[in-house]
């Protein structure tokens, strides 16, 4: 990889290694034991990825245009502005937010449930972004040979109607941002309870 990858933020690249998948064995998803803090805007950095299945390593290059926000929810931000990755399309985004969702489903705590909620709700807001003023989002979009057969065979998955449907039957962003912050909050006065 001979320029760095762009990304608006650092949990555009961890998206983005859940969806890539290894050249070794062709699976995934990567991790990252030691995640960069992003403090500036348009820092490069560098990470080894563990490939989950195979266990292979590979470092990875990315350019991150915004710095890593500290608190909840806006540690949570994907991308601050309206323009789409150019890291993940709309497929890998659409099949994020549905990993999430049954992910979100099967945790036991609420505050996980309402995190994994919150995640997916941003993949979903992140499919939006590649649309115009076509009920399509252009061929070009998609980045991968899997997403752009995705797109030709069933195109009607992708109808941004669709999508805004989806994104209907969820709890408002403002909404789910509030609930985040009243748990992260509530989580701030247990470790204070044993402090006094």
């Amino acid at each position: 990889m001979d320029q760095p990858l762009p990304a608006h933020t650092f949990n555009e690249v961890r998206y983005y290694l859940m969806v890539t998948p290894c050249r070794s064995c062709g699976k995934g998803p990567w991790s990252v034991d030691d995640p960069p803090t992003v403090t500036r805007v348009h820092q490069e950095v560098t990470v080894q990825a563990r490939c989950q299945k195979c266990l292979t390593v590979q470092p990875f290059r990315f350019l991150c245009q915004s710095a890593s926000a500290a608190a909840d929810p806006e540690a949570e931000c994907i991308n601050p502005t309206d323009s789409p990755s150019r890291l993940v399309d709309p497929a890998q985004w659409l099949s994020l937010f549905y990993l999430l969702v049954e992910s979100a489903a099967a945790e036991t705590s609420r505050s996980q449930t309402r995190l994994g909620g919150y995640r997916a709700a941003l993949c979903l807001a992140e499919a939006l972004k590649f649309y115009g003023d076509d009920e399509l989002p252009p061929e070009s979009a998609f980045l991968t040979p899997v997403s752009a057969a995705a797109f030709r065979e069933h195109p009607e998955k992708f109808a941004r109607q669709r999508l805004r449907d989806m994104q209907s039957k969820l709890p408002s962003m403002p909404v789910m941002a509030r609930r985040l912050t009243r748990d992260h909050r509530a989580r701030r006065r247990w470790w204070q309870f044993w402090k006094t």
